[in-house]
């Protein structure tokens, strides 16, 4: 069941902390690496880097732990959204998209939204696993309001907003909200 598990989560591009390559470790520790062949190893219960007690999943961490959960807590109220967590990250993923509206460009700017909110709770948890420092919740909220903007920026060259008023309100400034 495991290993069915961590097979899913690799396929869906969202590795857990128990996906590390050992042999990466091994190489980076000085420790010999047996020429017999593959290495086969898994740390299965990892607890989340929040401290927070709870096993590591890619559901709890992205949805239900407490300090990385409370990044959409955030990002909902940024928004001026109101939306219940599920289980699940996918079904966290449609429900997120369609709660600014059904437009093509609601959808496109909550996936850029959700992809970044995602992107940085993955940057921070590595930060707190492998080099020991810690961001506030705003402070991962507020890199993410600014990975959005310059995401955006790229992609909709012509929409006419600023940085000011993205951070604000990002529908009103755009004028779809």
């Amino acid at each position: 069941m495991i290993a069915h598990q961590l097979w899913q989560i690799h396929f869906k591009g969202v590795p857990i902390q128990s996906r590390v390559p050992i042999h990466f470790i091994l190489i980076h520790s000085n420790l010999s690496i047996p020429q017999s062949g593959v290495l086969v190893f898994f740390c299965t219960t990892r607890l989340c880097v929040s401290g927070c007690g709870s096993l590591e999943s890619s559901n709890h961490l992205f949805l239900h732990c407490n300090f990385f959960g409370s990044v959409w807590h955030f990002i909902h109220r940024w928004l001026g959204l109101s939306v219940a967590t599920p289980f699940q990250v996918p079904d966290h993923f449609n429900l997120f998209s369609f709660s600014g509206g059904t437009t093509k460009v609601h959808r496109s700017i909550l996936h850029v939204i959700w992809f970044a909110a995602v992107w940085e709770i993955w940057k921070e948890r590595n930060n707190r696993l492998f080099n020991v420092k810690e961001c506030s919740v705003n402070q991962v909220v507020d890199k993410i309001k600014s990975l959005t903007f310059t995401w955006l920026m790229l992609k909709y060259a012509s929409l006419p907003f600023n940085y000011h008023g993205w951070w604000l309100s990002p529908f009103t400034i755009l004028d779809i909200g």
